[in-house]
């Protein structure tokens, strides 16, 4: 079989007449089944193993996974993926002895077909890129777990913590991050979901696209959301609460790492920790909410840390009821 030909068909340029001459070829034998696989890992493996770049390889095999799929709806190509996916589990046994120019061993190939994780202790943030390509933030104190599967028809995420997702589009491959029960499902978006384990309610904010939000309560209906809008599920009760921001994007502060007051009434200061920490607040006395105050705090500090800094000015005090405070005139 022409190189040429086999290259085409793998890049996803090749005619459909073209495209059944190498899958009868490969029907042959396994021999020519071996000779497609290996020419595949070296067309997209290959060069990126010699770079030790993990993330485009994925990207790779994603992307020849979208093309196969995309095939599937022109009706002389419906027998293709089946065919594709019986050698790709050979390709997988084929990796085991296969060994790249530079001294690049298996081990390394098989950790690539590894679950993707990342975690970040106390006071750390971290930013990563996903197999996929989805770029994301870690805030402190979280866990994030890719599952890898090159043939599942979902991006399956685990989430412990917080997290900032810019999902890269793939109309075949929802993109779904499971907290707690909780699953937000996205086919390419910007979103933030807070999930910590001291918590029982996983908040999810949308800054652009569109999110499906479901809970066991709500079966397979799920909750839309639209840019701007936050929803908090309790995941004891699983009731859900939706609210609307007007600066929806203060959620993400947590990803700088700093809160910088400079001359922000008690109001801006209160609004802003309602939405870091999932708190709500009560004036006592409206006068309080013009006083204004210049401070500078991490996102890591708790809603009391900051409070007990503030009401040194002797303004004010505070009283904590649950995720209730009452802030009171002095």
């Amino acid at each position: 079989m022409d190189e040429m030909i086999l290259l085409s068909y793998l890049r996803g340029k090749c005619s459909n007449e073209e495209a059944k001459q190498v899958e009868n070829w490969c029907e042959e034998a396994q021999e020519n089944r071996e000779v497609l696989e290996q020419l595949y890992y070296t067309l997209f493996v290959g060069d990126r193993i010699a770079v030790m770049n993990v993330v485009d390889t994925e990207m790779s095999l994603d992307k020849l996974k979208s093309k196969i799929r995309d095939k599937e709806k022109i009706e002389t190509r419906k027998k293709l993926v089946g065919r594709w996916r019986r050698y790709t589990a050979m390709a997988a046994a084929f990796l085991a002895g296969l060994v790249f120019a530079g001294g690049v061993t298996w081990n390394l190939l098989a950790n690539k077909l590894s679950d993707y994780e990342v975690i970040t202790a106390a006071g750390q943030r971290a930013q990563t890129v996903l197999p996929d390509g989805s770029k994301v933030w870690l805030n402190a104190s979280s866990k994030l777990v890719y599952h890898t599967s090159y043939w599942n028809s979902e991006r399956q995420i685990d989430l412990s913590g917080e997290a900032y997702f810019e999902v890269a589009h793939d109309k075949h491959t929802p993109f779904v991050v499971n907290s707690k029960r909780i699953k937000t499902s996205v086919l390419g978006t910007k979103f933030n979901v807070r999930a910590r384990e001291e918590e029982d309610r996983v908040v999810t904010t949308l800054l652009q696209g569109i999110v499906c939000v479901n809970s066991p309560r709500t079966e397979n209906n799920g909750y839309l959301l639209k840019p701007g809008q936050t929803l908090n599920v309790n995941t004891k009760t699983y009731q859900a609460e939706l609210i609307e921001y007007n600066q929806p994007s203060d959620v993400l502060l947590w990803i700088k790492g700093e809160l910088q007051f400079k001359e922000h009434s008690l109001l801006d200061i209160t609004n802003l920790m309602e939405k870091l920490y999932d708190i709500k607040f009560i004036y006592e006395d409206n006068v309080l909410k013009a006083e204004r105050f210049t401070g500078e705090f991490s996102t890591d500090s708790t809603p009391d840390e900051i409070l007990n800094v503030l009401m040194h000015t002797n303004h004010f005090s505070y009283k904590k009821e649950g995720q209730v405070i009452r802030l009171i005139k002095k």
